[in-house]
């Protein structure tokens, strides 16, 4: 019980920041400076101190002997948080204080991993001299999608920490490709009749291809449940004519054009 209550304590004196508290609990106590801070919080104090982005108190743990390695059950190292956090100065105090960058978490994830994934550069930049070999970037993409992550480009990223570009000349590794215009859209009639369904459940739009794209057999204008649809969808049923004049082969367009100047020459005669 009184154990209980000294981590109740120690946690409630790291989250006020109070140093003096903290360090007389842990006078009383010293084991606690390696053991889950509460039942629901699975850190150590370390890692709680690297958690809430605190170099301060991060520097006092070490300095009484917290293991720089042990992140508590949860698996997540200081090392890792200070990568979430986007912290460069604390990752470099963490290695200097002997933190292991090669410990992955029960997700499989190194600190590397971690700074990659929230795409905080500076530190996969610090971390990436001492190891060289990342996952490829679908998979980062996959966990990110699945975890609800904001987006990055984690294939720019990662190709920029291979070329050791600085921080403030790589491009904007958050913004997300901006989808191409089509030209002359047409409703995909490739479509599955499972992905009609869900679409319909979900209430998306229909799939939007080219319409160059499809055979001449599948293009909307020749098919009579292609017509409906387009109109349906406010979407054009013929090729507009600049589309036509743009299928033209450039010895047509070349001809045109000829015939075009030399009706401009006879009637200017």
């Amino acid at each position: 019980m009184g154990n209980h209550n000294q981590k109740e304590r120690l946690l409630r004196y790291i989250d006020q920041m109070k140093i003096e508290k903290i360090q007389s609990v842990l006078e009383k106590s010293p084991n606690l400076i390696n053991e889950d801070i509460a039942q629901d919080i699975l850190q150590t104090p370390l890692a709680r101190a690297a958690w809430r982005n605190d170099m301060t108190l991060v520097q006092l743990f070490l300095d009484i002997g917290a293991n720089p390695n042990d992140g508590g059950s949860s698996s997540i190292t200081p090392l890792m948080w200070a990568c979430k956090r986007d912290n460069q100065k604390l990752v470099s105090l963490l290695i200097q204080s002997g933190s292991d960058i090669t410990i992955r978490s029960n997700q499989g994830f190194s600190a590397l991993d971690y700074a990659i994934l929230h795409g905080n550069y500076r530190p996969a930049l610090f971390l990436f001299e001492f190891i060289q070999e990342t996952l490829e970037f679908t998979s980062y993409y996959q966990f990110a999608k699945d975890n609800d992550y904001r987006y990055v480009n984690y294939e720019i990223m990662i190709t920029h920490l291979r070329l050791r570009t600085k921080y403030e000349l790589i491009p904007n590794i958050y913004e997300k490709p901006k989808k191409q215009q089509l030209l002359d859209p047409v409703i995909d009639p490739r479509e599955t009749w499972g992905d009609f369904i869900y679409r319909q459940i979900e209430f998306k739009n229909p799939p939007l291809v080219e319409r160059n794209e499809l055979p001449l057999d599948l293009q909307p204008q020749n098919r009579m449940i292609g017509k409906i649809r387009q109109q349906l969808n406010g979407l054009p049923v013929e090729m507009s004519k600049s589309q036509q004049y743009r299928q033209i082969s450039p010895q047509n367009q070349k001809n045109d054009q000829s015939n075009n100047h030399t009706q401009h020459q006879i009637s200017f005669s």
